[in-house]
């Protein structure tokens, strides 16, 4: 179905949003971040698809209306989250403690909900569980936290770590809400020896440019959901942590073989600055660039 998460989250919340991660066109995934500013009555209308609400704010009296009847009316912990199955009709009456807070929505396609199972094993979609708010879920509202953190960072090249906790998220949705199947699933897949270096190359050769999940799944073969609990698995790494290593080593090279200067390096090997350079730099090889640079044979 044709659906703007953007517009619907807005038309709910009354404000304007800030899409964290808009990845609906291709992957059927989006998620956006509202800014609460007091008591509100959201109308989400008829769920368009499978939606998250998680409030990262405590709520004095959170009143759930469902297809018409009240279905829930008490206070709602910073962190804990409702899932919306598609196809009903909800309304939510909020009273925050606070006068501020944020409230992150998920919207999950068939898309998604379809490379979910896939990496399960499965043919057919992720159906997910109905939840109303009752449920603590450190793992998901740290997630979301991360996700709002790691959108920020989008601009600054960082956008891989934005769409990697994305997958997380629904990941983790589909590993511990998933409706129950008639047929246990399988396993994803386990990469080939030689795949992480196939994928290590596929970075280092342009490792200035932007890279996706959709990119290094290609590589393998698989979906990005597939992609990265096979990869993870494979090489105890995140693609992300990957990639900024890769990134690593190639400004390694030219630093060792040339005398750009670190700033020129730095956005050379796909980071914003040279500060974000220094951070990853440092975090791999345990020293800064400058340092390496005045370490290698003939540096001074």
């Amino acid at each position: 179905m044709r659906l703007d998460p953007l517009k619907h989250a807005e038309r709910v919340t009354g404000h304007r949003q800030s899409a964290l991660v808009d990845l609906w066109s291709t992957t059927g995934f989006a998620a956006t971040l509202s800014d609460v500013t007091g008591p509100h009555l959201y109308d989400y209308g008829d769920l368009p698809v499978a939606t998250v609400a998680i409030t990262l704010y405590d709520v004095r009296r959170h009143v759930l209306i469902e297809n018409g009847r009240v279905r829930r009316d008490g206070p709602v912990s910073c962190g804990q989250f409702r899932i919306g199955l598609p196809g009903r009709t909800v309304v939510v009456d909020a009273v925050p403690d606070a006068n501020a807070g944020k409230l992150v929505l998920l919207y999950l396609g068939d898309a998604l909900l379809r490379d979910v199972a896939a990496a399960h094993g499965s043919a057919t979609p992720i159906e997910l569980m109905d939840r109303a708010w009752d449920v603590d879920d450190p793992m998901l509202s740290l997630c979301a936290q991360r996700l709002v953190e790691a959108s920020t960072l989008a601009g600054e090249g960082r956008s891989l770590l934005a769409e990697q906790f994305a997958y997380t998220l629904a990941l983790h949705l589909a590993d511990r809400y998933a409706a129950p199947r008639a047929c246990p699933t399988e396993p994803a897949p386990e990469l080939d020896r030689g795949m992480p270096a196939r994928i290590a190359d596929f970075v280092r050769a342009d490792p200035g440019r932007a890279i996706s999940l959709a990119d290094m799944a290609g590589v393998a073969g698989l979906s990005p959901s597939a992609f990265i609990r096979s990869f993870k698995r494979s090489t105890g790494l995140t693609p992300h942590r990957f990639v900024v290593e890769q990134r690593v080593r190639a400004a390694q090279d030219l630093i060792a073989t040339s005398n750009m200067p670190l700033a020129e390096i730095a956005l050379a090997v796909g980071f914003s600055s040279q500060s974000h350079l220094g951070t990853a730099f440092r975090a791999v090889t345990g020293v800064s660039p400058a340092r390496f640079r005045r370490l290698r044979p003939g540096g001074e």
